[in-house]
């Protein structure tokens, strides 16, 4: 017997589709499996719809769908669409840890901080990044310390809305050679009001479409 959601239970709304976490959760899906989520999801589609649109028999639909599910799972035991409430307590996180970075001080970063965070920093071999996730808020807070005391005086930081959040989009100015010239920083922020992750994506290529000040 084939799974078939329910109408309209568990649907991803067209916002949510776009958020970071969103997407990376759909890395973890084949392409067909995207296709189909995203179309039954996001778009709607009836099975028959879908079938039609991506060329499959209604059982493949079906199969795939429930397949798709299945590995979005972890996505959907933390999910946290971007409402309102979010996006204004994703604000005030991003308002205290760039208060917290410019004081300089450990303690004061730490506080802002979930005992377990995690920082993962994107720079795809282009520029000197963190190799591998750093994991736990005095090695998370010591790393953004160190790097808030390489600032170039002609660093500029602005708060824009991205994939559904917040997020700083950052000109850090004139740096060592190998040093990204432009990136963002995004946080995920619990239901406590802490960051829980903080997401630094430095690669060119992701950067395109993003405006900075």
């Amino acid at each position: 017997m084939a799974f078939e959601p329910p109408v309209s239970e568990g649907r991803y709304d067209l916002l949510e589709s776009c958020t970071f976490a969103f997407l990376l959760a759909l890395e973890a899906l084949t392409p067909q499996q995207r296709a189909v989520l995203l179309l039954r999801e996001v778009f709607d589609y009836s099975v028959a719809e879908t079938a039609a649109a991506l060329d499959l028999s209604m059982a493949n639909v079906k199969t795939t769908h429930h397949r798709a599910r299945r590995a979005m799972a972890a996505y959907d035991a933390h999910r946290r669409p971007p409402t309102r409430e979010l996006q204004e307590a994703t604000r005030q996180a991003l308002s205290r840890l760039m208060g917290a970075l410019l004081q300089g001080d450990s303690g004061t970063i730490e506080a802002v901080l979930a005992p377990d965070v995690t920082t993962l920093t994107d720079g795809a071999g282009e520029f000197h990044a963190a190799r591998k996730p750093l994991v736990g808020r005095q090695r998370v807070a010591l790393f953004y310390r160190r790097l808030s005391e390489q600032r170039a005086p002609d660093q500029r930081v602005a708060v824009s809305m991205l994939n559904g959040l917040p997020a700083l989009v950052c000109n850090f100015g004139t740096l060592k050679t190998g040093y990204a010239r432009r990136g963002v920083i995004r946080v995920d922020v619990g239901e406590d009001g802490l960051v829980h992750c903080v997401h630094a994506v430095l690669t060119t290529r992701k950067l395109t479409a993003v405006r900075f000040p």
